[in-house]
């Protein structure tokens, strides 16, 4: 089904996944917009109108589960949800920063079965609360990379058939400075064991002496739901193709 924007808040989803130097308006209307999570609030289960959650009230809310780690789901509009539930449920309408406030430690996945999405680890969360204007990566597409971390990447991915393709870009964020640091993102196949690549890549990246202690981070590329700086990465000569990758470049 063609995505069809409904509000202001997928209209700046749309721009930022094409062109990320339009991400600062998506996250500010992220935390500004009505969000929608499945769940009740405790005492009003059985509410059918618009209700505000009492002070210290809890939320019962439905997680879901990718690659072997929970997460919760939050979706942009009433279709985004649709599209991820096949059944009736029920559902709370909350402003973005208020949820991300309450479940805050969380990683979240925005319209988790929509063509255009978001993930956030809950490192990512703590940003856009925490810190004014945290989050929204300011990139710059450069090729002089960290040669230790490219050969401790390397080491990894020769080992890996199911890593197709390697990208780099530099990115930094407010909470750190401004400084840029490497993000990689990674193409793996149908079979791809996302965890166990991450795992991978922490401990090769401790067990050499010159990587410990620098600060990168991981995206996995999906060239058919280009999110976040995928669409950035992909402008980018890779740092490596796989026997497999070769033939999707071409």
């Amino acid at each position: 089904m063609p995505f069809i924007s409904e509000n202001a808040l997928e209209q700046a989803l749309v721009k930022a996944a094409k062109n990320p130097a339009a991400g600062p308006d998506f996250y500010r209307l992220l935390l500004d917009s009505n969000l929608l999570v499945m769940g009740t609030a405790e005492g009003m289960e059985s509410a059918s109108e618009e209700f505000a959650l009492s002070p210290g009230g809890k939320l019962n809310l439905v997680t879901g589960l990718k690659d072997g780690v929970q997460y919760l789901p939050v979706f942009s509009s009433m279709p985004r949800m649709q599209e991820f539930v096949k059944q009736e449920t029920k559902f709370l309408s909350i402003r973005g920063r208020d949820l991300l406030d309450i479940t805050r430690g969380a990683p979240v996945i925005l319209n988790p079965a929509s063509e255009y999405g978001k993930e956030f680890s809950a490192n990512e969360i703590l940003q856009l609360l925490d810190v004014p204007g945290a989050g929204i990566p300011q990139y710059s597409i450069e090729e002089d990379y960290p040669a230790a971390l490219v050969e401790a990447l390397a080491s990894v991915f020769t080992a890996r058939p199911d890593v197709l393709t390697a990208w780099m870009v530099k990115v930094g964020f407010s909470d750190r400075g401004g400084e840029r640091h490497p993000l990689v993102g990674i193409e793996m196949d149908t079979s791809g064991d996302w965890p166990s690549l991450i795992k991978a890549i922490e401990d090769t990246a401790q067990a050499q002496a010159q990587v410990p202690g620098m600060v990168f981070d991981l995206h996995r590329v999906d060239r058919i739901n280009p999110i976040g700086l995928t669409e950035a990465l992909l402008k980018t000569r890779p740092i490596y193709v796989g026997a497999a990758g070769a033939s999707a470049l071409n």
